[in-house]
């Protein structure tokens, strides 16, 4: 049998256990997530205001982008994760997290003084950000590209793009608890960067382990 007739035959009687890669997409996120977690927040510590911050708007902004972020392309892998090609708008599955915080970066720019906005973008640890964001992505990325391998991709570095989003985004989401850097213009630049690498980590992975 052709490679053409068998990815239309199983596309055509729903044989890609879509349910089985999502429990395991699931399962593995939250396990690689709890993980990180107990291994890494206790090494780098919890930023010590937290508890005061946890009821301020920007750090909200940054935990829920991030975590938005995880949601959204977990539905997109699992998409990618089927024969069917899928089309280039498949991507806008990612938009509301980048939209949001756009719209709460400009809003930043609004209510702050100009002069302000180069040291609110820059903050206090962006060398950090670059480093600890990747770190916290890396067990998660390891596990969603495990969970993964259980589908059968058009397009596997594509997946493998999708799983480095949603590694990025919980890694986003757990490093969020020590960073001390709440403004979305901090997160518009170097958030952004180290999911990018993150990303990109993804998307070179996929196209080696997600081949079928």
């Amino acid at each position: 049998m052709k490679t053409e007739d068998l990815i239309k035959l199983l596309a055509a009687d729903g044989a890609i256990p879509r349910r089985g890669v999502g429990f395991r997409l699931a399962w593995a996120a939250l396990a690689s997530a709890t993980i990180a977690a107990a291994v890494l927040l206790p090494a780098i510590g919890l930023r010590p205001n937290l508890a005061t911050v946890m009821s301020e708007w920007r750090f909200l902004l940054k935990v829920a982008v991030s975590l938005g972020l995880a949601v959204s392309a977990a539905v997109l892998a699992l998409r990618l994760s089927r024969p069917i090609p899928a089309g280039d708008r498949i991507w806008l599955w990612l938009l509301p997290a980048p939209l949001a915080l756009a719209l709460a970066s400009f809003y930043e720019l609004a209510v702050m003084p100009s002069g302000a906005w180069s040291s609110l973008a820059m903050g206090h640890n962006a060398l950090a950000c670059l480093i600890g964001i990747p770190l916290f992505s890396a067990l998660p990325l390891g596990a969603v590209l495990w969970a993964l391998r259980e589908g059968a991709p058009d397009r596997p570095a594509g997946l493998g793009a999708a799983a480095g989003a949603v590694a990025a985004g919980i890694g986003a989401a757990l490093y969020a608890l020590h960073c001390p850097d709440d403004s979305p213009l901090f997160l518009a630049l170097w958030y952004t960067l180290a999911a990018m690498l993150v990303v990109a980590a993804g998307r070179a992975g996929g196209a080696r382990l997600l081949r079928w």
